[in-house]
């Protein structure tokens, strides 16, 4: 694949000279930087942000939250012994 992508003067001087420390010239180098980009594992914070908006528009308190996850676990754990069983 082929890009074109605009850049300000003084992105392209930081990219070229990245590119010269790096020792390769500036299409490799901001291909690889863009394919680690591309393929980077997401952070846990990346992962955990819809989880945490969801709690704190929930209204819900720490302590709430540590009860019904409590609840949760023993639910869950519940439900396991019951199918082992069967």
């Amino acid at each position: 694949m082929v890009l074109s992508i605009p850049l300000s003067d003084s992105t392209e001087r930081l990219l070229r000279q990245k590119a010269d420390d790096a020792g390769v010239d500036v299409a490799t180098y901001a291909a690889g930087q863009l394919e680690a980009i591309a393929t980077a594992r997401p952070t846990f914070d990346e992962i955990a942000a819809p989880i945490a908006r969801a709690f704190a528009e929930s209204g819900m308190t720490e302590e709430e939250l540590v009860l019904f996850l409590d609840e949760e676990i023993h639910a869950m754990r519940r439900e396991k012994r019951s199918q082992k069983l069967s």
